[in-house]
Order: structure tokens, then sequence, then C-alpha cells
């Protein structure tokens, strides 16, 4: 009975909280273990914070390659589920598994091969160099079994199952933290491993999750997977994936791109810059989580909402998400600036680095609450189908803004990383208006990717939907 009830269960009923909730929690918990990571690695070494700072983004950059699959994927399940198209769901779920073995395999290699030539173009000191090499080449050399993770998580998140990744993530960061402090401090006589043995106990972590996430799914019935059919799924699928997929993911890759240019103009400012970077990243992480999680839960919500022909429901419950969102990130960026004085100095007594953290969080006040916009609103228009709008207009504020102002603004007027941190806030503002003004049109409402159940659209559906 409780089989046939999960089956059947209207998914579009499911709250944008109750999706967002458990990877609230989920993130919250990330970044609290992260900073506790950071906090070890201050202790082991500043300059490891240093490398840790530059090689986290190259680590976000892989794994927005292989969100490329999974957040195609994850659009068409969803819109198909919201339809009543179980069995297509479960085809794009199987194809997207096995591209996503395919295409890591390639990602793996490569990135084994040129983190050091990679790592080398920022003229970084020579021991920042050599820790940040040996990390990439283990983390990125191995992130196998992080697309396997991605690809598993996603589609648990899909199917409206999003407490199940939280609770496996939660006890691989765990282990994760365990293993780097073993690794990092050699208790119990045990060699101290450094920062190569911070990426192995990372990829062990991975290793991990993926086989509780494919318990998880075989536990979950409702989860229809044709594995035996992999061989004969139509052509269509892999083209849909990628053709949602590529835009979906090329806003997130365009941002973090743009995250390494200006890191590159920070490693040029200098070691102090960038571990303020570090440390400032540790603790306003907090503040962004909470919008970034609902988010990720509003594109669910909104496919499931478009997939049954309900565009309206999903614009009202979008804009009232997004203004509590907003209010929340004006609060406690505001009591980050008032604790400031004993927070930063959990993780860091250098008082260089001290004095640019107390300038960039004056301009924080304004970043953060503007940063909504973009982790709310482009989501939500993700999971309707507008995927390449939020491209075109990202690439254009984040390389021209955000970029070309850090470099104004930062290197050639001298500002340093207050200057940098004044056009990344710029970028946000700019872009989350212009997203703001694109949800408000509802110009998205008329890009559905699959029929509602009574086979009516607003217009005819889009190309992509050919296949499914």
């Amino acid at each position: 009975m409780r089989l046939n009830s999960e089956m059947s269960a209207d998914r579009s009923r499911i709250s944008i909280l109750q999706l967002a909730w458990p990877m609230l929690v989920e993130n919250l918990l990330r970044v609290s273990l992260m900073g506790v990571d950071t906090v070890m690695l201050g202790h082991y070494s500043g300059k490891a914070v240093a490398a840790m700072s530059l090689v986290a983004q190259f680590g976000f950059f892989v794994q927005l390659l292989y969100l490329v699959v999974s957040s195609g994927a994850s659009i068409l399940i969803t819109q198909n589920l919201g339809a009543g198209r179980r069995r297509e769901a479960g085809l794009v779920g199987v194809g997207s598994l096995s591209l996503l073995v395919a295409f890591s395999l390639v990602v793996s290699l490569v990135m084994a091969l040129i983190a050091r030539p990679l790592l080398h173009l920022y003229e970084l000191d020579p021991e920042v160099e050599d820790m940040a090499a040996a990390f990439l080449q283990i983390y990125g050399g191995l992130s196998f079994f992080m697309a396997l993770n991605v690809g598993q998580a996603s589609l648990l998140r899909a199917w409206g199952y999003s407490r199940e990744p939280m609770v496996v993530n939660v006890v691989c960061l765990v282990l994760t933290v365990l293993g780097n402090a073993l690794c990092l401090f050699g208790p119990f006589g045990l060699p101290v491993l450094g920062v190569a043995g911070v990426a192995a106990s990372t990829v062990f972590s991975q290793l991990v999750a993926c086989v509780l996430c494919a318990v998880l799914i075989r536990r979950r019935k409702a989860i229809e997977l044709p594995m035996g059919e992999v061989r004969h799924i139509p052509p269509g699928i892999y083209r849909s994936m990628l053709a949602i997929g590529v835009p979906s993911a090329g806003e997130n890759i365009a941002y973090n791109l743009s995250q390494l240019a200006t890191l590159a103009m920070l490693a040029r400012i200098g070691t102090a810059s960038l571990a303020a970077y570090g440390v400032l990243l540790a603790v306003l992480r907090y503040v962004f989580m909470p919008g970034v999680s609902v988010g990720l839960g509003a594109q669910l919500k909104v496919g499931y909402l478009v997939g049954a022909g309900k565009q309206n429901e999903a614009e009202g419950q979008v804009l009232r998400h997004f203004a509590g969102s907003f209010v929340l990130s004006l609060v406690v960026v505001s009591g980050v600036v008032l604790l400031q004085g004993p927070l930063f100095r959990l993780f860091t007594d250098d008082g260089e680095v001290l004095k640019l953290v107390s300038a960039v969080l004056l301009v924080s006040l304004v970043h953060e609450p503007g940063r909504n916009f973009n982790t709310v609103i482009i989501p939500a228009l993700k999971g309707a189908g507008d995927v390449r709008f939020p491209v075109y207009v990202g690439i254009a504020s984040m390389w021209g803004i955000g970029v070309g102002g850090a470099w104004f603004l930062g290197l050639h007027l001298g500002y340093g990383l207050p200057g940098v941190w004044c056009a990344m806030a710029a970028d946000e503002w700019v872009r989350g208006l212009i997203m703001w003004w694109r949800w408000r049109s509802g110009a998205w409402k008329s890009l559905a990717l699959v029929r509602p159940p009574d086979g009516a659209l607003d217009t005819a559906p889009v190309e992509v939907a050919e296949g499914l």
C-alpha cells in the first residue's frame, strides 16, 4: 500500500521548503566541516590554507563539469514526473548515469595529467604550488567517484528524496574531517601525510558516498531505473540532457571560471589576500547557503509544477521564498560583521589578513543579500526550462563587471582584495536584477520541456523534448 502511494504521489504538491531543508542542513554541516578543515590547515601551515583556497575552486569546477549531465537529467526528470511520465523519467536517469561514467573517466585522466602545468600558470610560491599540485593530482585524478556521487544524489533529489543524500553526505563529510585530522597531525604515531593525505581522505569519503547512494536508490522502489535497457536508450534522451545540461551548468561554469581568474589576480596581489579570501569564504558560506538551498529546492519544485502545467503557482512560490532568503542573509551577514573579531581569530592571528577581512566585510553587507537574486531565481528559471538566458547574461556580467571590475579596482587602482570584492558585489546585483526582471516577465512560462498531463501547453514543446 505504501509502495503504491509512493509511486503515484503528486510531486507538484511537495513544498519548496520540504525539498530545501535537507539540502540546507547538509550544506550547513558541509560548511561547518569545511571550516574545521580550514582551521586544521591553518594550524598545519599558513601556506596550506592558501593552496587549498586555490584548488578548492578547481575541485568545484570539476564538480560543475559533472553537473552538465546531472543537472540536465534532473530538470528532465522533474518535469516528466510532474507530467506523470515515470518510465520516461527512469530512462533519463539510466542515461545520465551511463554518460557520467564515460565522461568522468576522461576528466579524471585529464586532471591527473594537467594539474602541475595548470597551477604553474598562477606564479605561486613554490611551496604553495607543490601542495596544491599534490592535492589536485589525487583529487582530480580520482574524480570518477565524485561523478557517481553527484549523479546518484541528483537522481534521489529529482524524485523528491532530498533527505537521503543529506544523510549520506553528512556521514562522508565526517569521515573526511576525521581522515584529514589523521593525515595532518599524525596522532597515535601515524605518519603526517599533509595535503596529499587530505586529498586521499576526500576521495575515500566519496567512494563511501557512492556505495551508500546506490543502496538507497535500490531501496526506493518508486525510482524506476531500467538498467537493462541502457544499450537501447534513444539517442534523443542523451541529446536532450546535454541540450539542457550544457547551458544549465554553463552559467555555473562561467561563474567558477570567473572566480579562477579573480584568484589569479589575488595570487599576484599576495599570499595574504589569498589567505583572507579563504577564511572569508569559510564564514560567508553560512550566509549564502540558505539561499543556495532554497534555490535548489525551487529548481525541483518548479520542474514538478511546470511539468504539471502549473506555471502561475510556481511564479508566486519562488518570489515568496526569494524574499525570505534575502532578509535572512542580510540579518546573518550583519551578525558576522558585529562578531568579526572573535570569529575570524579562530582561523588566523595574522594581522594583515584580519585587516583585509575587516575591510571586505563592509562590502559583504551589500554583496550577500544581492547574491540571493542569483542563488534562488536562476535555479528556478532552469527548472522551468529557461536555461540559456541565465548563461548569456551571466557571461557578460561575470566577466565584464566581475572580472573586469576586479582587475580595474583591485590591480589597476591598487585597492587589492576590497576592490575585488566591490566588483563581485556589483556583478551579483546587476546580474540578479536582470534575473528578477526575467522571472517577473513570465517569458519562462512558454519553455516547458514536456507536455503537461492534459496534453496542452501554452506554446508548442521545444525541440529538446523530442526523443522523450
